[in-house]
């Protein structure tokens, strides 16, 4: 999970449009087993009525906006695509027209109010939250604080709304705003589920107000404290991130595209560097060594930078090692000087992927293929509609004419260009592997969840059920592929896909960019397969414990008798802990009997000393 606050500037703040924006989505208000209520701003606002741009923009982003089909078009419509409430859709950008009238995605999943005297009145707090802001007229500083606590696809399954509740109050806790009024609110209006708190950073009996001090390192910690406890993917803190000297920038480029940045190779050859530098006697040995690897020294400011000998990336020197700092290298080998003439460079950066799959090799190169194709589909189309517009200026017509039509030959050419995007596949590597295990490949499933260490794909033969399991499972995949009236692309599924569909038909799979498949059953539960653990929603316990007996091969069922936990035994002899209060089956470490005795054995014939 990551944190982060959005900042404002005090001229900007407004309360009540971010507890509007928190608690959008819902068309009318809804009570919840717990008493809290949803909230429907609809009644606030009359849309299309002279506001600015950047107000319909936010009134749009809030479902307040909008237009249904037959009416009179406004100027919702012409907002761009990212800022339509309909743009987050599983696969990618959606239309109304994707959707039946009465039916819309919807945006906020939970939301409800804290440290109010209104109690759970969403409106009347949001009033009384304005009054106490009001009250304070000294601050010329923001009034508000704008959390945002994002969650991975993975952790879906472990929260509820008492865990969401019960992080926010630690986040409160921790910043020191528990006794403050806040609103909050679940999105799900993208891949990750995230949640939105409004704090008031006005105390509302004190009357003063509480600025949060270092709060980067509170929540960071909070974040990896909350993991821990609840389970939760852990991500990267400040203290990891340390150890691995990456920068933000390189750090989210690695994350997001899963291939390696200039900064992460800048690093992996910092000590092959070193190493040559030990026998260094001038400047030009240092640039020669850099130079080998692909990389070449500059000054930049007060220091030096790395750059790429063959691009345009660059990093700082000390990012690279502390040792290749400008101070260090000018105590060993005087002021700094330019390189001459350098020898060919032995290694080149080329963004490699991270992942350690040895089978990544030919789906790189499949990828690397369908980027160059993709990139020469766009440059014919851009050639395509820049010759109309250089016919447009020959052709005799009047001046306002020719720049409508160029104006709508751009209109034109955006729409082919998207097109083309959409049919030429992804250009990102981890979304086209994601494309690729969708379509039922077991390798590049296995690369998406190789970042830390080798993975096998998935067989028929590495899972062993029971053997009744196995044979009806055997029989629904063989009446699928044997079907006639299926499509090509359903029938490409992979083995963990076939087996939940057997399992629970109607159950619908996404994979997320780590390699985990998320299942979503009929009834509403959600089970997460990971290939080492798979998690669960209380409610579906049932069909993950028939998933995992199915897949894993489950031989037999004992008690702990210590802790009272299930452990079930697989056919290769390792354990699955079904640990209580935890929803979630993890496989052991592979034990191999017969080594286990011989190393017994060779314990007990050991001489006493």
């Amino acid at each position: 999970m990551i944190s982060k606050r959005i900042p404002c500037a005090p001229q900007n703040d407004n309360y009540a449009r971010l507890a509007d924006y928190i608690a959008a989505g819902h068309q009318h208000d809804m009570e919840l087993s717990d008493g809290q209520r949803f909230h429907d701003p609809q009644r606030h606002v009359e849309a299309g009525q002279g506001l600015a741009g950047n107000r319909m923009r936010q009134l749009s982003q809030c479902r307040l906006a909008s237009y249904s089909e037959g009416q009179e078009r406004g100027a919702a419509d012409f907002l761009p695509a990212d800022a339509r409430l309909d743009r987050h859709a599983d696969g990618g950008m959606r239309r109304n027209a994707d959707f039946p009238e009465d039916v819309k995605p919807e945006k906020c999943l939970m939301s409800w109010c804290a440290g109010c005297w209104a109690g759970d009145d969403y409106e009347l707090s949001m009033r009384e939250v304005a009054d106490t802001q009001a009250l304070n007229t000294r601050t010329t500083q923001e009034k508000t604080y704008h959390l945002v606590v994002s969650f991975h696809p993975e952790d879906d399954t472990r929260l509820t709304p008492e865990v969401f509740k019960a992080i926010e109050q630690r986040f409160a806790d921790a910043l020191g705003l528990s006794e403050h009024q806040r609103h909050c609110g679940v999105h799900v209006n993208t891949e990750n589920m995230h949640m939105h708190v409004a704090y008031n950073l006005i105390h509302p009996e004190k009357l003063t107000r509480v600025e949060p001090w270092r709060d980067y390192i509170k929540r960071d910690k909070l974040c990896r404290e909350l993991e821990k406890e609840y389970g939760l993917v852990v991500d990267n803190g400040r203290d990891q991130a340390r150890e691995k000297s990456l920068g933000d920038k390189a750090a989210s480029v690695e994350a997001h595209t899963g291939r390696q940045s200039f900064e992460g190779y800048a690093q992996d050859q910092g000590e092959a560097i070193l190493a040559l530098l030990k026998n260094a006697r001038t400047w030009e040995d240092v640039h020669c060594a850099f130079a080998r690897h692909g990389l070449e020294l500059k000054p930049r400011g007060a220091g030096l930078v790395v750059k790429n000998r063959h691009g345009r990336h660059m990093t700082r020197a000390s990012a690279v090692h502390r040792e290749l700092s400008l101070k260090k290298l000018e105590a060993r080998f005087g002021a700094f000087q330019q390189a001459g003439k350098m020898p060919e460079s032995e290694r080149r950066y080329g963004a490699d992927p991270l992942q350690k799959a040895p089978d990544r090799n030919w789906l790189w190169q499949e990828f690397q293929e369908q980027r160059r194709g993709r990139k020469d589909s766009l440059a014919a189309v851009r050639r395509k509609w820049a010759d109309k517009r250089k016919e447009l200026e020959t052709r005799p017509i009047a001046r306002r004419t020719r720049a409508n039509l160029v104006k709508l030959t751009r209109q034109y050419e955006a729409e082919e260009l998207h097109a083309a995007r959409m049919d030429a596949g992804a250009d990102n590597w981890l979304d086209f592997l994601r494309q690729k295990a969708a379509r039922g490949d077991e390798t590049a499933l296995a690369v998406l969840r190789s970042r830390r260490e080798e993975v096998s794909p998935e067989t028929y033969q590495s899972a062993q059920p029971p053997q009744q399991g196995r044979s009806n499972y055997l029989a629904s995949k063989t009446a699928i592929l044997e079907n006639a009236a299926l499509s090509a692309r359903e029938k490409n599924r992979l083995v963990s896909v076939a087996l939940m569909e057997s399992l629970a038909s109607g159950a619908t799979a996404k994979i997320s960019k780590y390699g985990s498949v998320i299942y979503t059953l009929p009834g509403g539960g959600k089970i997460c397969d990971t290939g080492k653990i798979i998690s669960f929603s209380p409610e579906a316990r049932a069909t993950a414990l028939a998933y995992m007996s199915a897949k894993w091969g489950v031989r037999r069922q004992t008690v702990d008798r210590a802790s009272g936990d299930t452990v079930y035994t697989l056919g290769s002899g390792q354990k699955v802990y079904d640990r209580k209060g935890r929803n979630v089956f993890e496989r052991s470490a592979v034990v191999h009997r017969q080594r286990r005795q011989e190393q017994t054995r060779g314990q007990s014939q050991r001489p006493e000393r």
